[in-house]
């Protein structure tokens, strides 16, 4: 019974243009947020590897001077000098000899590369690099191209897949489902279907089966030449493992608005009245709570503005560069081991720089330390409001799965640090020992290389927000049953 009804239903759903029109509009707005999404991972790639060329480049012109230089002290048997950054250019060594100037003046790129998923979901990636600069200088630049204001973009950023999963799929469901019933019963239909050996509830699972099907056969069919078409890595199993997890987090979300539209025709009011309810519905829980969420997050946990901290780093400069001399004392005091012997003074600028850099280093570590406190509030207050908003549950999982959460790019900049600490200490130490590079050492400079997580830590991170899904699918879900045998069949 409940596939003869639901193939008749489907039949009468085929005739309809509401239905093709639904249906193009959803192909039209897949297609284009897989487009816009593969467009802007492809830009972060590209980006990344013309930044990474174009410094790679400049230590290459170093090298090649620094290997023509020592052909020339093996031809002429003088000695290989370490080069000081004032010398007049055409004199002396060259610079690539001077690991100061190598570790300072040039920039190892390093990047957080996307998951095979990346261009479905972009999160907060529009708007934090995935590459960033590793140098000798402060550790602000490191991230001065990342927006440090926002931890959660809910409502804004790129026109993506999961943006048109979150908002605009439930439109098209509710579209579909808002008069399950009532368009029956207005016809005066209902009551003669009912006559026949169908309960109502078969009836409604049947419409409701039909229409399901419909929508959830073309997301599943279009998600996936969405990532055979701007996915990455698809040889591999994780992205398969992750597109899986995409798909059944999908099935829950959309379920639950099938269930909030069986909730709503269960009443027995209205088509109109019906539509007017869902699309309230759809407006508090897809906009409104997120918003409010957000708004309450950066009002109770503020975190200090760029702009604090670009001033903050230009005062401690300024005060670092008219206590130049007593900048270096301190550096000294913290490095006795680089303290030049007797009482000759190193007052090379690349070492009075590393003494200012250390200093306003200092003097941002606490603004810095507090930003990434209140962000952190700021991320802990939106985990544990996302139970109020499907929406809110929906984008935390879906950037989860795609690779683009907060906490994994979080883990990036970790490693960054870490690695910037390592780039750090090899050039200063080379330098502060005036000990010159050779072409050979060229080879052995520092390398990042990303430590991805263990799927493990993805899946318990995803485990909240998926769970919330289901227990939110399940309350609604089961709601509708007792009211069911009370539902009057005949308009009033």
């Amino acid at each position: 019974m409940y596939r003869l009804i639901a193939m008749h239903e489907t039949r009468a759903l085929a005739r309809t243009w509401a239905l093709w029109a639904i249906l193009a509009l959803l192909v039209f707005a897949i297609a284009f947020a897989a487009w816009s999404g593969g467009r802007s991972v492809s830009r972060q790639l590209k980006g990344a590897g013309d930044a990474a060329s174009y410094e790679v480049g400049l230590r290459d012109r170093m090298r090649q001077e620094t290997a023509e230089y020592e052909a020339k002290v093996k031809a002429t048997g003088g000695p290989y000098e370490f080069a000081t950054v004032r010398h007049a250019p055409g004199q002396g060594p060259p610079q690539g000899t001077n690991a100061g100037a190598v570790g300072a003046e040039t920039a190892a790129y390093i990047a957080l590369p996307p998951t095979g998923l990346a261009a479905l979901s972009i999160g907060q990636s529009d708007i934090q690099l995935d590459y960033l600069p590793i140098t000798m200088g402060k550790s602000l630049a490191m991230t001065a191209n990342a927006e440090l204001e926002n931890p959660v973009n809910l409502l804004a950023g790129s026109f993506d897949v999961a943006f048109v999963v979150i908002f605009l799929l439930p439109i098209f469901i509710l579209a579909m489902t808002y008069d399950l019933l009532s368009s029956e019963r207005e016809r005066g239909t209902l009551a003669m279907v009912l006559a026949h050996p169908v309960s109502l509830r078969k009836l409604m699972a049947s419409k409701l089966m039909a229409r399901a099907a419909i929508i959830l056969l073309v997301v599943t069919g279009l998600g996936l030449v969405a990532v055979l078409a701007v996915g990455n890595y698809l040889e591999t199993p994780e992205t398969w493992l992750r597109f899986a997890l995409w798909i059944i987090v999908t099935l829950v979300y959309s379920m639950f608005w099938f269930a909030l539209a069986v909730l709503v025709n269960i009443y027995g009011q209205s088509s109109s009245t019906n539509g007017t309810i869902l699309a309230g519905a759809w407006l508090i829980l897809v906009v409104i709570i997120p918003t409010l969420i957000s708004l309450v997050a950066t009002t109770i946990y503020p975190v200090p503005s760029r702009m604090d901290l670009t001033v903050a780093a230009r005062e401690a400069q300024t005060a670092a560069e008219k206590n130049m001399d007593k900048s270096l004392n301190a550096f000294y005091a913290e490095h006795l081991e680089y303290v030049p012997a007797g009482d000759q003074r190193a007052m090379d600028f690349m070492t009075l720089g590393q003494a200012s850099a250390n200093t306003i280093e200092k003097a941002l570590s606490p603004l810095y330390a507090e930003f990434q406190a209140r962000r952190g509030q700021q991320q802990g207050l939106v985990q544990r409001s996302q139970y109020l908003s499907p929406a809110v549950m929906m984008q935390l999982a879906l950037n989860e799965i795609s690779g683009t959460s907060s906490e994994r790019y979080e883990d990036f900049l970790q490693q960054a640090a870490k690695f910037r600490t390592e780039w750090n200490d090899y050039f200063a130490e080379r330098f502060l020992r005036q000990d010159p590079l050779r072409p050979a050492d060229y080879d052995s400079f520092p390398a990042f290389r990303y430590q991805p997580e263990p799927f493990s830590v993805v899946l318990k991170r995803l485990a909240p927000s998926l769970s919330g899904l289901l227990i939110l699918l399940l309350g609604v879900a089961l709601v509708p049953l007792p009211g069911i045998r009370r539902y009057q069949v005949a308009a009033r």
